[in-house]
């Protein structure tokens, strides 16, 4: 017997209902899986993009950056990050690979580079500040406290700084003013003041004579090998005129990120005493010291500022020392008491203080030179140059001043004298130096900081059309495409 089927109006009608509640829930949670795929590709693609970082950059220096030239150093191209980030947002929006139909499949209508900070901009902060963060984690919190106190006493010495040279000039001048003066004119001497003999020892004057050499040839023997590297300066980072990003919003580097950086120049940045075997120079740190344009005249630079440094804790540790002082004053009468004016004797007393300080100085960059210790402030035991009338004798480069066991190191001493250094000059010098190193490379002979990317902004837009709703159609009108949009921010930078 056949048997015959039936449906009431009533029954097609709510099963179209619950139909179409039921597809309808299908396409929200989809929906729902649509967004969170876009957050996922948004992410990969963002973070692909920066992770086709530097490779010479992160090696060397442990700088990160993206050159948004790709190698072409003809200036950052945008569309072709913007492609590269295509690429890996179409891979992952639809599932070629994927059997049957993608449900989650997300079609990429925009993806584009909104803002973005290169690592120059702001004289460098960008770099400063990565820099400083490296170094963050291989540092105790109790050497960054002391690293900071050291910076700011630094800070404060260079604003109290004397001028010794000043003092011989005049300490100089004084004694050819007392070699015009006669008794006559003078003021009223003490009976048992002579003049000097001829050959009377002056320090003064044997002091200015040898300084006249080359300040590499007092502080290192003729055995000394300098390197002969150099670095043109004419299209230096330092240099030229800069490309400048659209988002500059770099925080400017605290207290503790500025000794921080002078930590990380100690151990990324190549110097005297320290071989990194980067290319381009090879004394890295007295570069950004000093910036001439080759390894020779920055040595000589950075020995001149040690030499300062030296004369103004010396000259403490002198006017301290009352023996010493003593002997000052001493001489001072004997070369020009005859006079019996003040300020003469006054000004070749400073003079002479200010010589002995420097033939200590002298002793001591020498030593520091050579991987030795000096003491910030001397005691007289420690003091070397014991004799001011025998000066002449440390003359010879091979005699240093004595060991200190708790005292500074050559090192120690640069990382002073990056403390007074102005951000600018710190930021721009810095990378003066990367580019050069990296550019002496073949695959990065194009290589300019101005176009490597540290932030950026990208902002993806994605569509879809519905897949189990629109089944339900009851007009020739189309369901609205879905629109999911997305923004992503990346950074190398600290917060």
């Amino acid at each position: 017997m056949k048997k015959r089927g039936s449906i009431t109006v009533f029954l097609s009608l709510s099963l179209a209902s619950v139909m179409l509640l039921f597809f309808l829930l299908l396409d929200l949670s989809r929906i729902y899986g649509q967004r969170q795929k876009a957050d996922v590709i948004s992410d990969i693609a963002a973070q692909s993009v920066f992770a086709d970082y530097n490779r010479y950059l992160w090696d060397n220096y442990r700088i990160l950056g993206v050159d948004a030239s790709y190698g072409t150093g003809g200036g950052a191209d945008f569309s072709l990050m913007e492609t590269r980030m295509q690429e890996y947002l179409v891979k992952n929006g639809i599932s070629s690979d994927t059997r049957g139909k993608d449900l989650y499949q997300l079609l990429t209508e925009k993806c584009s580079v909104d803002k973005y900070g290169f690592i120059t901009d702001q004289n460098g902060r960008a770099f400063l500040r990565q820099a400083a963060m490296q170094q963050k984690t291989g540092i105790a919190s109790a050497a960054l406290d002391k690293a900071v106190n050291r910076n700011q006493q630094a800070q404060q010495s260079a604003e109290e700084s004397q001028d010794f040279d000043q003092l011989m000039e005049k300490g100089t001048d004084a004694m050819t003013q007392s070699a015009e003066t006669t008794e006559d004119g003078a003021e009223e001497l003490p009976a048992d003041v002579p003049k000097p003999d001829d050959d009377e020892v002056n320090p003064i004057d044997q002091i200015t004579e040898w300084k006249d050499n080359g300040i590499l040839d007092q502080v290192l023997p003729g055995s000394a090998r300098i390197s002969d590297r150099q670095i043109d300066l004419s299209e230096a980072v330092s240099g030229r005129t800069l490309a400048q990003g659209n988002d500059t919003a770099v925080k400017k580097l605290s207290v503790a990120e500025r000794a921080l950086f002078a930590e990380y120049e100690k151990t990324h940045f190549s110097n005297y005493r320290n071989d990194l075997r980067h290319a381009g120079l090879k004394y890295e740190w007295e570069y950004v010291l000093c910036g001439k344009k080759s390894d020779k005249a920055n040595l000589a630079a950075t020995v001149t500022k040690l030499l300062a440094a030296r004369e103004g804790e010396n000259f403490a540790s002198l006017m301290a020392d009352e023996a010493k002082v003593a002997q000052a004053d001493a001489h001072a009468m004997t070369l020009v008491g005859w006079t019996g004016n003040a300020a003469i004797i006054n000004a070749v007393f400073w003079a002479l203080i200010a010589s002995w300080s420097y033939m200590e100085s002298v002793l001591d960059v020498r030593h520091l030179l050579d991987g030795g210790k000096v003491a910030l402030l001397k005691t007289p035991a420690e003091w070397t140059t014991t004799n001011l009338l025998e000066l002449a004798k440390w003359f010879d480069v091979s005699k240093k001043a004595k060991e200190s066991g708790n005292g500074i190191t050559y090192e120690g001493y640069l990382l002073t004298l990056s403390a007074i250094q102005s951000e600018r000059t710190l930021g721009l010098r810095s990378l003066d130096l990367l580019e050069n190193s990296a550019r002496l490379h073949r695959d990065y002979k194009n290589l300019r900081l101005d176009q490597v990317v540290v932030s950026a902004d990208f902002s993806y837009k994605y569509s879809s059309a519905p897949a189990f709703f629109s089944l339900f159609a009851l007009s020739d009108k189309k369901f609205p495409v879905l629109q999911i949009e997305r923004t992503r921010e990346m950074t190398y930078l600290p917060d």
